[in-house]
């Protein structure tokens, strides 16, 4: 997209006359524009919250109005360098005429998206009333039949409040957005290594290999990883991107490698067959930090001693014996113990892939074979296996290799597999944790996941998390929620859900099958928390504004690099309608009315984990008070005024404890716990599953499948999710991505600066189809087509490219809005998430995003 100044200043026009519906817009548009006048300006330093990168800011505000937002340049060298369009723009969402700016109330009992809510206004009283009366009958009877349900609401105020408010309440039911983000690839991380959170060590990799991370525009390193990428390919990094469609980082890369969507595993599996072939794995490494040299018996479970301990091949006495000192572990090898044969881990996962050629691969993934070979060759040469570095005086393993991704692995029914083939290869390699590799975030945190799975039934949630459907469901399963509200029954649960609290999210819209999400909203008493309406907010009963981010005082999270780590604040600058409620003063005016208020001051010390300083019970704390306590907390004591005036307290990590804090410290050595190189836990947990399904015959889940998924290891299955199979016939993928200009609230499809000053193609998202492939069907670029896939249709305007596999189709999220009070600028496009099909992975419950099939047509 090019923007030209003939562009800009039609944006801009666009911006003041949009501005001037709203009272206090106008003098936004004055000021924002023209730099005229004697009038006193202050900075305002903080943190945008339109994405999760939370960059630091600072705000120009002068005659008591938002002028501008730019970078915080003192966060330079400690996080973000420079700040998206969004984030730019941001202003403008707080003087958004199409903001809820008081207390609405649904008087259509009918709802639906093609209903009118015949909303009218009400007071604050009424509504805490309403609400209040609701949740007291509610509580009575069954708390756990109140569900509350936040997005970008944990990253808001922060989740340890509504957790601390539900947990007062009595309900499990909080449930955050992760399997519509990034929970597969959280849980493989926790099934291997008990926790979960991974960056590239870009400062020192030489070799990037990134399947399907747009870290130019959406990733949630994004604002870290452009600069930390570009300065590293400024040194010689060498960049190479799989994914299907070229992406920003693709096109920046050294060379792109379109692969089929869902099949990343396959190629995955074929590269590490071939470096296992020629020898190119960190021995030592495997013994001294994994479980590889385990012992695995016929019924595919590690063996274990009387003790419970599992057991390896010493080299030095010829006989299984638990890893502690004095025993030599071997890596490979088939043995006799007590009579029965048994192999190490790591040959059985080497057997399995004696079939998985480049070849096979190429087949499945749509990758040359080649390609898979000379990948390889590179990545085994780039690892550096057997060497050691130099940073300062501190010396350790030096592997300049890093796999990464993010929603492109790990957005699939099998996500947990297909991305735990990525952790295994960097294993192989002895990358994690290294110098140059991949460096992991809070190592063993959680010992719990590398256990077998509780596999509860009934289930206690309504999203089904940590039950029998989603054993390892550690971050919630949001699209989840809406199938068990509708058919309770089906699923066990012993309850019937009564009402939904939504917080900053626009659930329905976000998933996949969105249809189905929207029905069961029609079967609960509905309250939404939004600054903008949104989708969600019209299917509600009644809607409460909310401050937005630069009106409101929160504790902000930020994101911490491996070299450095901060604390930071968000504080208000404006409050543009005068509204006297954010959520953070909702959820303790509630507490106070249910009588609860001791009881959720208690729970805020427990979910914030406070130490030194706490809340103290019997009173109440503004949002102010509130974040200066956490502050303290957090950093030990400094001065609140220093939040205030800088906005964040930031520090870098010593060398040495980068390194060693990690798996040096958790892993290294006999006695100590092991990263599940072969996932002994997924075979023990689908034990528990077949047990539980068989003892009370349970009739919605499928065994088979099941076991497909808690594999050990990655299998050539895990190429195969449902739709590939069952829709063989349908000719194209159909992949979705997000654009730096998007999210799916309202505060940007309403921004006229997004909408109108970049440009008219930030207005719509498009199919993107491959030239040939379009030309076969006779459609030409910006014809209207059709996308339809076995579960409904869309159509939207045709952008052809060289840039996407001819078996392919991509369409962006985030677009098509159904709101008919929006404008019509703000509707613009496909809502591409109502035709894509439902199959979460069943380790973790994350979204399928990227395996519905489809055909193209004219329209």
């Amino acid at each position: 997209m090019e923007v030209t100044r003939r562009s800009f200043i039609k944006g801009m026009g666009a911006l003041a006359g949009m501005a001037a519906v709203c009272g206090s817009a106008p003098a936004f548009a004055r000021v924002s524009l023209f730099n005229g006048g004697k009038v006193s300006e202050e900075i305002i330093k903080s943190i945008c919250v339109h994405c999760v990168n939370f960059c630091g800011i600072e705000v120009h505000k002068a005659g008591g109005v938002i002028r501008s937002i730019a970078p915080d340049a003192a966060r330079r060298d400690i996080y973000n360098h420079g700040i998206c369009p969004k984030g730019v723009s941001g202003g403008f969402n707080m003087y958004n005429p199409y903001r809820v700016k008081v207390p609405l109330k649904r008087t259509n009992p009918k709802k639906g998206l093609d209903q009118d809510p015949r909303w009218v206004e009400i007071s604050w009283e009424e509504a805490f009333a309403t609400i209040t009366e609701r949740l007291a009958k509610i509580k009575k009877d069954n708390p756990s039949k109140l569900i509350w349900q936040h997005g970008h609401g944990k990253y808001l105020m922060g989740d340890q409040f509504p957790k601390a408010f539900c947990k007062a309440f009595g309900t499990p039911n909080v449930i955050h957005r992760t399997t519509t983000c990034e929970s597969a690839r959280h849980v493989a991380d926790d099934i291997t290594w008990g926790y979960h959170g991974f960056l590239p060590d870009l400062d020192n990799t030489n070799l990037f290999v990134v399947f399907g991370s747009n870290y130019f525009e959406a990733e949630q390193y994004a604002r870290w990883m452009d600069h930390t990428v570009t300065r590293a390919k400024e040194r010689g990094m060498k960049v190479i991107v799989v994914e299907p469609r070229l992406s920003a980082p693709g096109a920046k890369a050294d060379q792109w490698i379109p692969i089929r969507p869902g099949k990343d595993v396959a190629m995955v599996m074929a590269m590490t067959r071939l470096l296992i072939d020629a020898g190119q794995y960190d021995e030592p490494f495997l013994i001294t930090y994994t479980n590889a040299p385990q012992l695995v018996g016929a019924d595919g479970k590690v063996i274990r001693d009387a003790e419970g301990k599992a057991l390896v091949w010493d080299t030095t006495s010829n006989s299984a014996k638990p890893f502690v000192d004095g025993v030599t572990p071997a890596l490979r090898g088939s043995f006799k113990v007590d009579g029965k044969s048994v192999t190490t881990g790591f040959d059985v996962y080497a057997d399995s892939l004696k079939k998985m050629t480049p070849e096979a691969a190429a087949d499945i993934c749509g990758v040359p074979a080649q390609t898979i070979r000379d990948l390889a060759a590179l990545i085994g040469k780039e690892a550096r296996i057997g060497t050691t570095t130099r940073i300062g005086d501190f010396s350790h393993r030096y592997r300049p290799v890093s796999i990464h991704t993010w929603r492109g692995m790990t957005a699939k029914e099998f996500g947990v597999q297909t991305w735990r083939s990525a952790l295994m290869l960097q294993m192989l390699l002895g990358v994690p944790d290294a110098i140059g590799g991949h460096k992991l975030g809070k190592v063993f945190d959680h010992p719990e996941y590398m256990e077998a799975a509780k596999c509860e039934y009934p289930p206690k949630r309504v999203d089904l998390a940590k039950s029998v459907y989603f054993p390892n469901g550690h971050h919630d399963v949001c699209q989840q929620v809406a199938l068990t509200v509708l058919d309770p029954k089906a699923y066990g649960l012993p309850y019937e859900p009564e009402m939904q609290i939504f917080y900053a999210t626009n659930r329905p819209v976000s998933t996949s099958d969105t249809n189905v999400q929207f029905r069961s909203m029609e079967k609960t008493f509905n309250v939404t928390i939004e600054v903008h309406m949104s989708e969600t907010a019209w299917m509600s009963d009644i809607v409460l504004p909310d401050l937005g981010y630069l009106e409101s005082w929160h504790f902000a999270p930020t994101r911490s690099t491996p070299t450095t780590k901060h604390t930071a604040i968000r504080q208000p600058i404006v409050n543009a309608y005068n509204i006297p409620h954010d959520a953070y003063s909702i959820l303790w005016e509630l507490s106070k009315r249910l009588g609860l208020r001791d009881k959720y001051i208690e729970g805020i010390n427990g979910a914030w984990k406070l130490k030194e300083h706490k809340f103290a019970t019997g009173r109440d704390y503004t949002a102010k008070e509130a974040v200066e306590v956490l502050w303290l907390d957090a950093t030990k004591g400094k001065p609140f005024s220093i939040a205030i005036k800088e906005g964040f307290v930031g520090s870098t990590i010593p060398t040495k404890e980068v390194y060693t804090k990690g798996i040096e410290s958790q892993f290294k050595g006999a006695g100590k716990p092991k990263m599940q190189f072969y996932a002994d836990s997924m075979v023990q947990t689908y034990e528990k599953v077949k047990q539980t399904v068989e003892k009370n015959g349970i009739k919605n889940i499928d065994l088979a499948q099941y076991k497909i998924a808690y594999s050990p290891f990655p299998t050539r299955d895990h190429a195969f999710p449902t739709p590939h199979r069952e829709a063989e016939k349908l000719p194209f993928y159909l992949m979705t991505f997000k654009r730096i200009f998007r999210n799916q609230m309202a505060c940007s499809n309403t921004n006229p600066i997004l909408n109108f000053a970049l440009g008219k193609d930030t207005q719509e998202n498009h199919v993107m189809l491959n030239t040939s492939a379009a030309g076969k069907l006779g459609i030409k670029d910006g014809d209207v087509v059709v996308v339809e896939s076995r579960i409904g249709k869309v159509s939207g305007k045709c952008k052809l490219t060289e840039g996407i596999r001819p078996d392919t189709v991509g369409v962006s999220y985030h677009y098509g809005h159904l709101i008919t009070a929006f404008p019509a600028y703000a509707r613009k496009g496909i809502a591409i998430n109502s035709v894509l099909e439902l199959h979460p992975d069943k380790v973790s419950g994350m979204n399928s995003f990227n395996d519905t099939k489809c055909k193209v047509y004219k329209a």
